[in-house]
């Protein structure tokens, strides 16, 4: 838990001016990034608190070191350094050493490590400016502009964020037809594992679709 709630991070924005366009996002990030913390095991005051003030240091920079410069203003104004670290961490999939780097920034590892890290920052990957994006379509973008090993790591992260639906198939074959079950998952926005037991898969879902996608799959399983 921290003392630092909503309002306090309300207050500072207001104190830096933070533009309207900005402020929608951040909005937008906060919604989404709650919503999936309400299914984990994180501190929700950290994520609120996080979301809210991940782009404040867009009133300094609007390029890539706009989460240094977010960082360096929460760290200026006493933040708990837990809300400091998601501000600082959120850029892409994070950041390696090796990558920050290349990308001219200060010396540093800017990979989220905490849950609440990670969550905030999966949050905003999946948001355009104010709208929802599809994992499947940011994985597409990323894959255009990031570094080979981000968007490993965005894939990855999506797992961990995401507390997964379970559909168990149970039949002669565990084979699972993968071109089915693409073609019934194809318009659903999730990422899925299929783990196989003997004659039994388990067929895990992750993202905002996943419990919709299961009680599809629950319908269709002799078509998988």
């Amino acid at each position: 838990m921290t003392s630092f709630s909503k309002k306090d991070a309300l207050a500072l924005l207001k104190k830096y001016n933070v533009d309207r366009r900005v402020m929608d996002h951040l909005f937008a990030v906060h919604d989404y990034a709650m919503e999936i913390a309400s299914k984990a095991d994180c501190d929700l005051d950290l994520v609120e608190a996080g979301s809210l003030l991940h782009d404040i240091g867009r009133t300094r920079s609007q390029g890539m070191d706009h989460a240094l410069a977010g960082a360096e203003i929460l760290r200026k104004e006493g933040v708990d350094e837990r809300i400091v670290k998601i501000v600082e961490r959120h850029l892409g999939a994070g950041l390696t050493p090796e990558e920050a780097q290349k990308l001219r920034l200060p010396p540093g590892n800017y990979v989220p490590e905490t849950l609440e890290e990670k969550i905030v920052c999966h949050a905003d990957n999946l948001i355009g400016s104010t709208e929802r994006v599809s994992i499947q379509d940011t994985i597409k973008s990323a894959r255009k502009k990031w570094f080979p090993a981000s968007v490993e790591r965005l894939i990855k992260m999506h797992f961990e964020v995401f507390k997964p639906d379970r559909v168990t198939v149970r039949k002669k074959s565990p084979e699972i037809k993968v071109q089915k079950l693409d073609a019934i998952l194809d318009k659903f926005d999730l990422l899925y594992k299929v783990k196989s037991e003997g004659s039994t898969s388990i067929i895990e879902l992750y993202g905002r679709d996943s419990e919709k996608a299961a009680s599809l799959l629950k319908k269709r399983l002799n078509e998988i």
